[in-house]
């Protein structure tokens, strides 16, 4: 019987969760109302989101501890049945379900660009990366990246590959004695993403964002990030009001389930800090 009752009180608590979710996202979104659907037709979105099976093994372990409660919550999001996620692994599910629901979010999010592009699984390769965006940049629009990939202190993780950051640098296919490519933003979820921002500025990205280490919110904050800087929020501000929306839902979630995946760390939020480097107020007009 007490089993039966906790099963049913985590239910309704799923489902306060869901309807936190759902209220702060509904609200925010009517806080802003200018939209630059204009100005973004003149500009392409280039989207890579690609996990290659690789999770922190902190997060497999508060998975498997909390696995029903999180699956019956991926259920939900992912349209999915839980009996289906609850025979495969975490990064298999962020693989099969996980990077498909973020891209289409981000998709729907940006509607307005002129050409939104998406590579995910093997068209997530870097030398795929590269054909797309000198392929946008002879298009003559303004191409913004977003890279929602894994990184290390002097790499940066596509689809099977570790691509060394000084060899994006030296790549000849984007020659820097050529004129610099027309990327305005490069927005990065990857860990130690601040490593490599020069390296795209150098390219011709007039700013970049990057973590000081591991980022631990790569999941809300893309999205907002998105809606705040299509409705005219500095580059700055956007970034970090994605960043601040994700740690107010982690910490709202955190309060009725703590020590679990939600729960939130100093160290993880002094490691996840953005930084900046170029135009920080760069904005659509």
């Amino acid at each position: 019987m007490k089993i039966r009752i906790r099963k049913i009180k985590m239910k309704y608590l799923l489902i306060f969760i869901l309807i936190i979710f759902l209220l702060i996202g509904v609200l925010r979104h009517f806080l802003l109302e200018k939209r630059f659907a204009k100005s973004l037709n003149n500009r392409a979105l280039l989207i890579v989101v690609e996990n290659n099976f690789m999770l922190l093994p902190k997060i497999e372990e508060d998975y498997e501890e909390h696995k029903s409660l999180v699956n019956t919550f991926f259920s939900y999001i992912f349209k999915v049945d839980k009996k289906d996620l609850n025979n495969i692994s975490l990064p298999e599910i962020v693989d099969i379900y996980a990077e498909d629901y973020l891209a289409n979010r981000f998709k729907n999010v940006a509607k307005d660009y002129g050409k939104i592009v998406v590579l995910s699984d093997e068209k997530a390769s870097y030398d795929n990366f590269k054909s797309v965006l000198i392929s946008l940049d002879g298009e003559g629009k303004t191409i913004d990246i977003l890279l929602d990939l894994h990184g290390g202190s002097d790499s940066i993780y596509f689809y099977n590959q570790e691509i060394l950051k000084h060899s994006i640098d030296q790549d000849k296919d984007l020659s820097l004695s050529q004129k610099s490519l027309n990327i305005g933003y490069v927005y990065q979820t990857m860990c130690y993403g601040e490593k490599n921002m020069e390296i795209w500025l150098k390219l011709g990205a007039k700013v970049v964002n990057g973590s000081k280490g591991i980022n631990n919110f790569v999941i809300l904050a893309p999205e907002r990030f998105l809606y705040l800087w299509t409705h005219g929020k500095t580059y700055y501000n956007a970034v970090n009001g994605g960043f601040n929306f994700e740690v107010l839902i982690q910490k709202t979630i955190g309060k009725f389930l703590p020590e679990t995946i939600f729960s939130i760390k100093d160290d993880y939020l002094e490691s996840s800090k953005m930084i900046f480097a170029g135009e920080k107020d760069y904005k659509l007009e």
